[in-house]
Formats: structure tokens, C-alpha cells, sequence
């Protein structure tokens, strides 16, 4: 079995694994945090136990500012997309960066509304019975389904 990564790098987002052949959900984890900082072993971790399943793509968010998002929160994407790629370069996991405008062209293209609500109408549409919502939260994670997004660009591009 091959499977495509698609990773949301930021502190709110996700790793998805998806079948390449098959297209089902193997498996989707949130960014592993603890007290609201990067836990580096442990993305580790789940970049190991992904690549069991045979990696064919990873697809990792290029980071950037976004307009209106302040000087804390810039630092921050950018810090994970490093560690993220640190990460995989260090596993020897081969990847490619793509930027948000890019993967959500070719991605979301006709899926309606604004914003993170298309990837998550996307994820759930293309992926039904995957979870998007986190135990204890009230609504769906855009992290995971930008992820599970990627992941799908990993396989269309």
C-alpha cells in the first residue's frame, strides 16, 4: 500500500494519511502540542508510524503570513513549517512544500463559501465518516481537513 501525507504545519493544524489507491482515510492526528508549543518527538512520531504504510508523496503547507494575522501568530506558522520540514528531512521522508493558493486551486476548485469552511465542506464530502471534530470541541477542525486536502493534492498533482 502506498499512502499521501498532507501536512497542515501550524500549532491548530494536522497530519493526514490517506490510501493512494483507495482514497480512504488511514489515519488523521492533530499537530502534537503540549502547553500550546510544538512537541518535536512526537511529530516525529507520527511521521515514523505514517510511513509504515508506505509513503508515496508528503505534501507539507509552505508557511506565510496571512494579512491582518499578528507578529506572534506569524512567528509561530513559520516556526512549525521549519520543524515540520526539519522533521522530515531528518526521517529521510522525501516531501514537497506547496503554498496555500496553489493546493486549494486545484483542491477546492467549485466547492462553495469562504474561507476554511470550503476545505472542511470539501473533507467532508470527499472523505464522509472521516472525524473532523476533536473530542470535547463543538465544530470540525479546518487543520484536519486542510490536511486530509493536501493529502488529496499529494495524489492529484
Amino acid at each position: 500500500m502506498q499512502v499521501s501525507i498532507g501536512i497542515d504545519p501550524g500549532v491548530k493544524g494536522a497530519i493526514a494519511a490517506i490510501n493512494v489507491q483507495t482514497l480512504e482515510v488511514i489515519e488523521v492526528v492533530d499537530t502534537p502540542v503540549v502547553e500550546k508549543m510544538y512537541d518535536i518527538s512526537e511529530m516525529a512520531a507520527v511521521i515514523r508510524h505514517m510511513s509504515l504504510f508506505g509513503v508515496a508523496v508528503v505534501t507539507l503547507e509552505q508557511g506565510q503570513a496571512m494579512p491582518g494575522q499578528g507578529v506572534t501568530s506569524t512567528f509561530s506558522t513559520g516556526r512549525g513549517f521549519g520543524i515540520w520540514e526539519g522533521v522530515l528531512g531528518a526521517l529521510d521522508v522525501p516531501y514537497r512544500v506547496v503554498r496555500p493558493h496553489v493546493w486549494t486551486k486545484k483542491v477546492l476548485a467549485g466547492v462553495p463559501g469562504e474561507g476554511k469552511e470550503r476545505s472542511i465542506r470539501f473533507a467532508l464530502q470527499m472523505f464522509p465518516g472521516c472525524e473532523l471534530t476533536p473530542k470535547g470541541s463543538h465544530k470540525p477542525r479546518d487543520g484536519r481537513a486542510d490536511a486530509l486536502s493536501l493529502a488529496y493534492y499529494g495524489i492529484v498533482a
